[in-house]
């Protein structure tokens, strides 16, 4: 008797063809047949009036953490993904010597949103090579994880503290690859680093990987050329503005060197840099007339943040913020009540020429507060509490937040902009540009993305893409650019991970909400989702009608 069987549903493949109705039998973990199917099965789920599609492949994650502790990666499971990328950006904890793990998981803190008190009480990796990091993680996950190396500990391995503070010598880069090999030898699917300024660690400083030199990525880049396999992404310096040329020399020669897809994050339309987007698309179809694959991604998941100024990341870009913020607790409000710090902060603010990612203050408003008189604040802007209390815009937001002791919550949305929905048709109809940009286990307190797969099926079909393309973007397309195989689409002799949808009652939370979930009580924002009925990895069902059965059917997919 086989696994499982799936009757008479909707077939979605992934491959972009016409849905048709069939059966699917699963068995042992793999698609044994599509088509009429008259086994018997220990399992039947009656998938009439379901769509039945592969499982989602989320190709930008940072749930290398919450992996330890939540094998499901919710919220992404909760959206049809069974198959994600983790270690982006060049942030990944291995591989690592004992002593630097501290130091990494407080990086990670800081510039990509998470919990320290989770990471020091949720994570037990405790140090080692890369094979030891995914070895902690097998038979212990409910989704499938394929792993990134990433940039900035492999310069802190090598370099020590002096990683954060120069460019490495020959022997140093040698010695770097030397730790990429191994990890691409030990299962590793790719090589990720960034260079954006807005990364600041806690001790103040830029990442490891923004103090590379060029020569230095693309040598690391070189490696996955020895394997042949896998892909790399890199967050340059001016992706917000469409690459410079230095920026665009170096994603050419990355690509060059290795041979394999590129990853350059997300397309956004921003204030300052209205046409940024449209230069990156331009450029990624430039790369393509030369054989080069550069990947950007777009994003369909709700845009805006929310953020508290004691552990947001959003104003880093400003030097007098960044400064001021990384500091401890003590000096750092000493610095922010100083009227000349806030003269400052006042004149980068105001710069044209800046590349912050402040917006007006009429488009941040007071989301939760501490303090009962607060509550008058409460889903007002800043600029109408400044009005309230009778001063400046920044001094009402810094007085705020210093009386309750920088954790009074905002958040940042910008209204609907006509503009944005036509940018964001353009990069999602492009087939250079993948979808993505959920930033998944990161930015908890910020925003939460996982929910794009949801948003593209049920905001962006019919009228920009047809189911059957849109389910290709989430499955085979990600799968094929990201180095992995055998998931993907629903065909005999592939994993089984499958999805069961029901189309009409689809859907994702109309705002995010805020849990406290975590390890040390540490809290973060989710979106839900209604809809799927079953999410099935490697043949055994991971979630059935929204509540997880308790299997960690997952595997470490190993390059």
């Amino acid at each position: 008797m086989s696994d499982l069987l799936i009757r008479g549903g909707t077939v979605v493949d992934g491959t972009g063809a016409p849905a048709h109705t069939a059966d699917v039998l699963v068995r042992d973990g793999l698609i044994a047949a599509v088509g009429r199917v008259d086994d018997a099965a220990a399992r039947v789920i009656d998938a009439d009036g379901l769509l039945v599609t592969p499982g989602f492949v989320d190709v930008h994650t940072h749930y290398d953490a919450q992996l330890h502790w939540d094998p499901t990666a919710s919220p992404a499971s909760w959206h049809g993904v069974t198959t994600l990328l983790t270690g982006n950006c060049g942030f990944t904890l291995a591989p690592a010597r004992p002593q630097d793990l501290p130091w990494l998981c407080e990086m990670l803190s800081r510039v990509e949103g998470m919990s320290a008190a989770a990471l020091a009480e949720g994570v037990t990796y405790r140090g080692g090579s890369f094979g030891d990091f995914l070895a902690g993680l097998d038979g212990r996950v409910g989704v499938n994880v394929a792993a990134n190396v990433g940039h900035c500990a492999v310069r802190r391995h090598v370099m020590g503290d002096d990683a954060s503070e120069r460019t490495a010598t020959t022997d140093e880069i040698a010695a770097m690859q030397a730790l990429v090999r191994q990890a691409l030898a030990e299962g590793a699917i790719g090589f990720t680093s960034s260079q954006l300024e807005l990364h600041v660690a806690h001790d103040g400083r830029g990442v490891p990987s923004n103090h590379a030199a060029p020569d230095e990525l693309i040598a690391l880049a070189s490696v996955l050329a020895e394997f042949g396999r896998g892909s790399i992404e890199f967050i340059p310096r001016t992706f917000l503005t469409g690459y410079d040329d230095d920026d665009r020399a170096l994603i050419l020669a990355m690509a060059r060197a290795s041979g394999r897809p590129v990853h350059v994050n997300t397309l956004t339309s921003m204030p300052h840099a209205p046409d940024g987007w449209s230069r990156s698309l331009e450029f990624a179809e430039t790369a393509a007339a030369e054989g080069l694959e550069i990947h950007p991604m777009f994003a369909t998941n709700r845009q805006g943040a929310h953020f508290a100024l004691g552990s947001t990341f959003l104003f880093d870009e400003m030097p007098s913020f960044r400064d001021t913020l990384t500091l401890p607790p003590a000096e750092r409000d000493a610095r922010l009540r100083d009227p000349a710090v806030r003269a400052q902060m006042r004149a980068e603010i105001a710069d044209p020429t800046g590349r912050s990612f402040v917006f007006a203050w009429q488009v941040i408003r007071v989301e939760r507060v501490l303090r009962p008189e607060h509550e008058r604040f409460l889903d007002r802007s800043v600029t109408e509490v400044a009005e309230a209390m009778g001063c400046d815009p920044l001094d009402a937001f810094l007085d705020l937040s210093l009386a309750e002791d920088l954790e009074t919550q905002f958040v940042l949305a910008g209204p609907p902009s006509p503009e944005r929905r036509a940018a964001v048709e353009t990069m999602i109809r492009s087939p250079y540009v993948m979808a993505g940009s959920s930033d998944g286990g990161a930015h908890l307190l910020s925003f939460c993305g996982a929910d794009y797969p949801t948003r593209l099926l049920t905001e962006w079909v019919p009228d920009t893409l047809t189911l059957e393309q849109a389910v290709a973007r989430l499955t085979s397309i990600p799968a094929a650019a990201s180095g992995v195989t055998g998931r993907g689409r629903i065909a005999e002799g592939l994993a089984a991970d499958v999805l069961c949808i029901d189309a009409e009652r689809l859907g994702a939370g109309d705002a995010p909400r805020y849990v406290r979930d975590f390890p040390a009580d540490a809290g973060r924002f989710v979106v839900d989702a209604t809809g799927y009925r079953a999410v099935i990895v490697n043949g055994e069902v991971l979630h059935e009608d929204g509540a997880w059965t308790g299997a960690t059917p997952g595997q470490v997919l190993r390059g």
